[in-house]
């Protein structure tokens, strides 16, 4: 197996280290945050809106699995791209920890904003939602809602690597 070079090595280092997840989560926050902040006031006129806030939730939801699953993967990855043995350290192995749980609750989340969706674009014939549309986008803006508290845990967990964070 040919050798990585070693300003690739260091280019991965960065893109995969804990401080640029917490860069790539502070962006999903604010992005979230924003989100959040145009959709509310949708809903107090939600007929006229309900297509506004189906793009969002569903453009959210589709983030959200994608940033879930390579998060989740942070491990594979690190191994595929020949960072680790030589660069698994106990810091690597609590980031590995963080990452894989959050990762998932970011990947299944995202899928019930996607839901939440689907569920409203079935055809009334097949599954009649029109009286609670609403009352649906609502369980998605609280499952953004969610997610936007799971990454600030998962930022400060990641800004305080320590042996005894593994097993929360």
């Amino acid at each position: 197996m040919k050798p990585v070079p070693p300003l690739l090595v260091k280019l991965l280092l960065v893109v995969t280290s804990r401080h640029a997840i917490v860069i790539i989560n502070a962006f999903l926050l604010l992005l979230s945050a924003l989100s959040l902040k145009e959709m509310l006031p949708l809903l107090y006129n939600s007929q006229d809106n309900l297509k506004e806030i189906e793009d969002i939730l569903e453009c959210l939801g589709v983030i959200l699995i994608g940033y879930g699953v390579a998060i989740e993967e942070r491990q594979a990855f690190m191994r595929i791209f020949r960072l680790y043995p030589e660069h698994d350290d106990p810091i690597q192995k609590i980031v590995d920890h963080h990452c894989h749980e959050y990762g998932l609750c970011y990947l299944l989340l995202g899928l019930l904003l996607e839901v939440c969706v689907a569920v409203v674009k079935i055809p009334n014939s097949i599954l009649n939602t029109e009286s609670l549309e609403v009352t649906i986008f609502c369980v998605g803006i609280l499952f953004l809602a969610w997610n936007a508290t799971l990454m600030s845990r998962h930022c400060w967990f990641l800004l305080r690597p320590r042996g005894e964070d593994a097993g929360e």
